[in-house]
Formats: structure tokens, sequence, C-alpha cells
């Protein structure tokens, strides 16, 4: 292996980014309030902000509206907990919970509002707190401060426990310990004075209630399964009905999935872990539907798999009912059903079917006459309706593609998504009477928006290439800007001036792909233009994922642009954000139309002065391994050179409900498992490959890059090769994150 050497600086800088400059605290950017959610009161914005101190540490702030004020709610730094970085003090639950969230700071990493009172719970090293809220009298930001009352703790100490969420009221929370389910009520307000505790923390704590009692190594009870967090970006396991009468929760049971064995290693040596992996075409974990009732403590089974009914996928319990969405196996078929609370017998209310797959969403909402409000992609696009308790559906006029519907009032739907292009994403307000619909955010861009509609008011988060993010309280009706939260600029202080005289800014357009379908492109030139240029094709490919988006762009890619190289961002067919017919192509066929799509996308390169085509170099991670891999095994006359990050080389040892959505199942599409196996073209691979993996990585096991490597030495095939002990799948850490960046600077600075 070549030792990793500096990247040489831009020529006419007097200082250029580097990997250390991007990843070491405090990074490049200011950064942006997280988490951001209005109180129902109205009264405040809560947000997770990082440290001064410690930016890998998150704390709790406010923004009171009224009195035009942020300030600091409550301090990781007050709890009495160990090294707030510590990961080893993390049960496997609550490490795998973070993997499955990509959540990578400490500190206070989420929080809820309880009920209407201002109130939050923030939980933190496996405890819950209560977070109180009291407004200053002042319009002063430190007077403020001095009236926030201590946390208090609302869980057993003595115990570690997860998957917090709070009653709708806010008088009860429910956690997961051990793999059992419990309950309890909130202490009040009166009982804490009467026990006069003075604690930095007051220990008032209620009675727990028991829900389950065979929690177990494979069974576990309200928490979601690997499948339903990892593919179906379900993180709940367990939900409150409106009324608090009700408590569903999913009884997960990992004995049907064979155990397979991976080595783990790390700095401090190797182990063998035992892991239930649910390989493709293997079997699942069995994920059962309990109801407890409050009120008779009675517990009952609501639903199971069958042949049919397969995968568990979403549970709302609203007003009028429980409704899930069930799949089957291929994920070819989306049941919505409903069963009252009263008594147990389904309901289909709804069936969406597709050829290819259907894809799951959150934009299921209860009208106030008890109509659904729901969304499909039957005609391509995503499009918002109404269903009635008959079945009967009433299509919306809305914008071209809907990607998330936000919420309901009394006559619209809020939703984002796009009109013109799906580069940008907007507020839109659509007639839920089915006549018309609004784009509210106007300026071009990206917007990102969180709504309390009650109130009339909404968050946006907004950048665009010329424009760094900004964050506004806006009111709905008027869409006048209520107060500025954050702005990001790039002034004498901030942390990227010194390089913000090379800043370049992308290029968008789009190319026909050979079915007639635009895609959308973002070109990032070189910083200091000088005759001909590398390009680096920065690729994802992969379904769930949109790279190409209308915002402030990676400062990532602008270090590779510092260094002379030119970046090409394309999304191809199979991208997500453009619907079912846009994404169809790679159906049982992955890595063969995207790698064509990538080719056309140089015709790009072709039509530009200072890209030497000779000097195209592939960059990608996870699936964008993926693409590297194959791109350089089916297309060596076009890229020059690559990086494969955490690939998957055989889609037969990843995962049933993410394989099988696109792949189907290997018995039944033996030729196109082979097809897209990268083993199957290795032969072909001609060009320089850099291959990386994390060797503690659970998502795409370690085992993908072992048998590619063993497959490049029987076929004598040079390649390099870096591994990083103690890494998972994202490779977050902050060491890992330089000496990869720099290698792969390093990389392709050699080869290109």
């Amino acid at each position: 292996m070549t030792n990793v050497t500096q990247a040489p600086p831009l020529k006419s800088a007097t200082q250029s980014l580097t990997p250390e400059h991007f990843f070491t605290a405090p990074g490049l950017r200011t950064q942006p309030p997280k988490q951001m959610r209005i109180a129902p009161s109205g009264k405040f914005v809560a947000y997770l902000k990082a440290s001064t101190e410690n930016p890998q540490q998150m704390d709790l702030w406010r923004y009171d509206i009224e009195q035009q004020a942020h300030s600091l709610w409550v301090s990781a730094e007050i709890f009495e907990s160990k090294d707030a970085a510590d990961v080893t003090a993390l049960t496997d639950v609550e490490r795998a919970e973070r993997e499955r969230k990509r959540q990578f700071t400490f500190g206070i990493t989420a929080y809820s509002w309880l009920g209407q009172n201002d109130q939050a719970l923030v939980s933190l090293d496996g405890q819950a707190y209560l977070i109180e809220a009291k407004v200053a009298a002042k319009k002063d930001a430190k007077a403020d401060t001095k009236t926030i009352l201590a946390p208090r703790i609302l869980t057993n100490a003595s115990h570690r426990q997860s998957a917090y969420k709070t009653s709708p009221s806010g008088e009860k929370i429910s956690f997961v310990r051990n793999g059992d389910l419990y309950i309890q009520e909130i202490v009040t307000d009166s009982a804490r004075v009467a026990n006069k505790d003075s604690d930095k923390t007051s220990r008032l704590v209620a009675e727990e209630l028991r829900i389950t009692n065979d929690g177990s190594d494979t069974v576990s009870n309200g928490l979601a399964d690997f499948l339903a967090a990892e593919e179906m970006h379900r993180f709940d396991g367990h939900w409150w009905s409106p009324c608090e009468q009700h408590l569903f929760y999913c009884k997960v049971d990992n004995s049907p999935v064979a155990i397979s064995y991976r080595l783990e290693i790390d700095a401090d040596g190797s182990k063998t872990v035992e892991q239930r992996y649910p390989y493709t075409g293997k079997d699942n974990p069995l994920v059962c539907l309990y109801h407890y009732d409050l009120g008779t403590k009675k517990t009952t089974l609501l639903w199971e798999p069958n042949d049919d009914e397969v995968y568990l996928a979403r549970i709302n319990p609203l007003q009028t009912g429980l409704y899930i969405q069930i799949q089957d196996r291929l994920q070819q078929t989306l049941w919505l059903k409903k069963i009252e609370y009263v008594e147990y017998s389904w309901q289909t209310l709804f069936t969406d079917r597709s050829a290819t797959w259907v894809n799951l969403t959150e934009d299921l909402f209860q009208l106030n006459d008890g109509r659904i409000l729901f969304s499909t992609e039957a005609e391509g696009c995503r499009k918002a309706f109404i269903l009635d308790s008959q079945g009967d559906t009433t299509p919306l006029t809305g914008p071209q593609h809907i990607n998330q519907v936000l919420g309901v009032s009394d006559t619209h739907a809020y939703v984002c998504g796009w009109d013109q292009r799906p580069i940008e994403n907007h507020l839109f307000r659509v007639a839920l009477a089915g006549d018309s619909s609004q784009q509210i955010t106007q300026a071009p861009g990206w917007h990102e928006t969180a709504l309390n509609l009650d109130k009339g008011l909404y968050l946006d988060r907004f950048s665009n290439e010329h424009h760094p993010l900004e964050i506004n309280l806006l009111s709905l009706d008027s869409n006048r800007t209520l107060a500025s939260l954050f702005s990001e600029q790039i002034d004498n202080d901030h942390p990227y001036k010194p390089f913000y005289a090379h800043h370049v800014v992308s290029t968008f357009g789009e190319i026909k792909a050979d079915d007639g379908q635009s895609m959308y492109y973002r070109l990032t030139p070189p910083a200091d233009i000088s005759g001909t240029h590398p390009t680096i094709v920065y690729v994802y490919g992969g379904p769930g994922a949109q790279k190409v988006r209308q915002e402030w762009g990676s400062l990532l890619v602008q270090m590779f642009c510092q260094r002379g190289y030119g970046v090409l961002e394309l999304d191809n067919r199979g991208s997500t954000n453009r619907g079912r017919f846009f994404e169809a192509p790679l159906y049982r066929n992955m890595g063969s139309p995207e790698v064509g799509d990538q080719i056309l996308g140089l015709s790009v390169l072709a039509q530009t002065q200072w890209a030497d085509l000779s000097r195209v170099g592939i960059f990608g991670h996870s699936y964008g391994g993926f693409m590297t891999l194959m791109s350089l095994c089916k297309a060596p006359d076009h890229f020059k050179a690559g990086v494969a990050v955490a690939p998957v080389s055989d889609w037969e040892i990843y995962d049933t409900h993410y394989t099988e959505r696109y792949m189907g199942l290997p018995n039944d599409n033996v030729e196109g498992y082979k097809e897209s196996n990268v083993l199957t073209h290795v032969q072909k691979l001609s060009g320089p490959l850099l291959l990386i993996h994390g060797m503690a990585d659970d998502n795409v096991l370690f085992t993908h890059t072992t048998m590619l490597m063993s497959e490049l030495q029987k076929r004598n095939k040079a390649f390099e090769l870096m591994t990083y002990p103690g890494a998972k799948h994202s490779m977050q850490e902050t060491h890992v994150s330089i000496h990869r960046f720099n290698l792969i600077l390093d990389f392709f600075n050699r080869k290109l």
C-alpha cells in the first residue's frame, strides 16, 4: 500500500481545503440547528445545537417567539452521565438504534414535546428527563436561562432504557428495557414540590407498569426490527392511541433467522459476532402486532404474517381506529387496513399494486370528517387523494410530484414536492376540495419545512447554489417572515472564509436517457482552470437517494475542486423523488441501466472545454461503491480509476427487504442476480481500484469486500485496499474520515 500523502495545494491559493479542515471540529460550516420543532402552543421553537466547547455534543435550545430571543434550554453537561462520547457505555440496542438512524453526535440527540404544556422529554445515557418551560419576563437571553428549572429524571436510573415514546397528552411515557415494554406515569409538579426534592436533576420517579415479560436474546417487544429500521425507515416499535386507552406494539422474534457469524475487528483485537442477518431469499424475523388495553389490562394479538401478508410496514393509531400498511414479500402489493378500537375485524380500505414495487411513505392523515388522506404512485409520480370508509377515492390537484405530506387542516393539505424540476423542493397548499393547489415557497432552490398548523406557522430551511443555509419562521396565511432563526453568512469569522475566494458554483442541467426520460446533473468545475482537468464522477446511483438538488453544495466537492478536479453528479434512472416509472428500469437488473446512464452523463464532459475525457475517475459509498465497481468492470474505456467504499459485491448476501424489492427472489431471478454480481464481471476490471471498508460493518458486511479481494487475487488483478478497525457502515469517526479522504485524494492524484 502506498503511503498516504497530502494532495498538492491549489496553485493560486494561500490556503487550500484538506480533510483535516473539513472533519476536525468545529469543521468548515457554522453548525446549524437540528431537529427544529415548533411547540404545540406556538410560543417556542426548540432545536438541538452543538456545544461551543464540544461540537460533537448537542444541547437543547429554544427560541422564544414573543421575546424574539434564543436561549440555552438545557446543556448536556448538567446530566450526571459518563463520557458523553463513550459509545461503549451503550447497550447493543442503543448502538444499533444510533447506526440505523445514522446518529453521529452525542449529548442530547433526541427530544419530543410533551402534550400542550411546552415541556419536553429528552433521553440521554439510557434515561428520560422532563424539561420544564418557564417564560422569561424580560427580553434577555441571560434572564431567560436563569428561569429554567432543572431537568427531572423520569426513569429508574439503575437500569438503561430505550425507544422512549410520550403519550398524546404528555402524561405518560413508554419505553423498552431488556426487550420488554413498560408504561410509566409522569409525576406532576405538585407531587414534586411535596417531595421537596432539590437535587440537580430531580429524582421523583413514578411506579412502572410492565406490559410484557418474554424479552430475551431473540424476542423483543416495542422495538423496530432491523429490516423495519434499516430498510422501511420505521424506527418505532410501539404506538399510543389518541385517547391513551390503547397501546399497540410489535413483538419481534428473530429465532427464524439463521445465525451467521462475522468477524468484527477493532483497534484492540477481533471477535466473532453472532448475528441473525436476514439474507435475501432466506427467512425473515417473525413480527406480530399486539394490542394492550390500559383499562382491562388485556393483551390481544391483532396481526401476524402469512404467505401473502409478510411485512408490517406502517402503524397509525388515529381517532377512528388503527390503520396499518402491509406488504407482500416482493413488495408489489400494499394493503391499507383498518380495525376499530372496539372490535377485532380488519377492513381493507385500499390496495396499491405495481409491476415493480410500491414505495413506502408517511403520507397517512385523518381529516376532521373521518376520511383519510393518502398518496399513490399509480400514475407514475406521487399524488395525494382522499379515501372514505367505503374505499372510494377522490384525487386532489397538486404539484407534479409529492415527496411528503406534512399535515392537513380543515380545508387544505400541506405537502412538499416539485412542479417544474425535481432538483427543487417547495411547500404547497393543496385544496381538499380537489380543485386547486398553490406553491407557498417561491425562492428557487431546496426548501425543507416543518409545520404547526394549529398556530398557522412553518419553519423553512432553504438554500440554493448561490445561497448558504438559512432558517426562517413564517406565517402560513400571509407567508410573511416572522423571524430569522439562522443564517449562514460567509463573513470574516466564518471558518470557510479563508477558502471562499476559490468557492465554485455548480451548474445544473438535464440529459435524456435511452427511454426519453430526463436525468438531472450537477457539474462543479475546478476552482482554478488551466488547460484540461480530470473529473471525478461522484455517484450513488441506487434507489432511495437523490444527489442532485439545487442547494448549497457539499464542501467535500469543493475540496476536490480546489485540488484541480471537476466533479460530476448525475441522478440516473432508479433514483428517488421522480416516481415509479423513473425507478422501474433497474427492476431485477441492478448495475446495468444505472451504469449506462452514468456513461451517458459523460456526454456533459464532452461539451466542456476544461474536461479531459481520458482522465475520468469514479467514487461512491455503499450503493455508490457497487456502482463504482460495476462501472470500472463494464465501462473500462470510460472510467480510468475508481474508489469503492463499503460496496455491495453480491446481492445474495444483502438483506431481504431491500434486495428482493428491486431484484425479486434469487430462485426466481437467477440470471438477474448473476449479472448484478460484481464477481461475474471482475475479469474485465483493468483500471486502478481503491477498495475501502469498515471492519465492523453490520449493514454491508465486510464479507462483500473479502469475497471481492479473493476473486481479484485469483485473477491476478492489482488493487489497493484500506480497512478501518471498529468502523461500521457510515465510517463517521473523525480519524477515519480524515484518513479516508486523504487516501482518496492521494489515489486520484496518482491515478488521474
